[in-house]
């Protein structure tokens, strides 16, 4: 295990110029995704943020422009956002006050070349910890280099209830377990490593990482510890942290 210093989730990913890197799973992936952005733009990197998915309305992790793909121009909006403050924020349009839509993958091909660094939220998950995903999901551009799938450890100890997962009836397939029952580590890791699930999705020669998010404090730590011997080495990479306070270990 790696103990990473505060602000580090950028480095303990391995996040680097060129890569795409598309966020999935269940539990804090806007604001990872808002927070390695807020890193990678620190750390002198132009930065591209979009979504292959709905949002329900403009996260609140949003900093610098925003350009919304049904305005038109977006590219020549979007190159001179990243000529101006180094980073930018693209989204498809309204939908209605509460939705907005994302953008096609291929979009996120040929958007590619503007940035050094593309983030993109590629699933959703009703703001619940835990996720597998259906057939038609996650969205996850060919162009991408790192896939991340996201569990938050808040769901340690709580019952398999749709107030805290989403897709339970696939979560249930994939662990074995019935509605109601407690979470623990083999449930989560259950989860992750589905063999329809997350690490199906990773693009031929990208690479995968697995993040426990919400590990405040040396307790979620140990349990993610747990976790990690479980996740590995089917994920490249384990990190656990806080995505809002930039705590983090790693393990590989």
């Amino acid at each position: 295990m790696i103990k990473g210093p505060p602000g580090s989730l950028l480095l303990a990913l391995g996040v680097g110029k060129g890569d795409v890197v598309a966020v999935a799973g269940a539990g804090g992936k806007t604001t990872l995704v808002f927070r390695l952005a807020a890193e990678a733009r620190a750390a002198g990197l132009r930065v591209l943020v979009t979504t292959t998915t709905h949002m329900g309305a403009l996260p609140r992790d949003v900093t610098g422009p925003v350009v919304m793909e049904a305005d038109g121009a977006a590219d020549a909006a979007l190159e001179a956002a990243l000529d101006r403050e180094g980073r930018a924020t693209l989204l498809g349009r309204a939908l209605r006050p509460d939705k907005i839509e994302g953008v096609r993958a291929e979009r996120v091909d040929a958007l590619a070349r503007l940035a050094e660094v593309v983030l993109v939220e590629a699933d959703g998950a009703r703001g619940r910890s835990l996720k597998v995903p259906a057939p038609h999901e996650p969205v996850v551009p060919p162009s991408t280099t790192l896939l991340v799938a996201v569990a938050a450890l808040d769901i340690l100890g709580q019952p398999l209830r749709d107030e805290g997962v989403h897709r339970l009836e696939l979560v249930l397939a994939a662990t074995g377990k019935a509605a109601g029952d407690r979470v623990d580590e083999e449930t989560v890791a259950a989860a992750l490593c589905s063999p329809a699930g997350y690490l199906s999705r990773v693009p031929k020669g990208a690479r995968s990482a697995a993040f426990l998010n919400k590990a405040e404090d040396e307790v979620a730590a140990g349990a993610a510890g747990r976790l990690a011997r479980l996740l590995l080495p089917a994920y490249d990479r384990v990190v656990a942290g806080s995505a809002r306070g930039g705590r983090a270990w790693v393990w590989s």
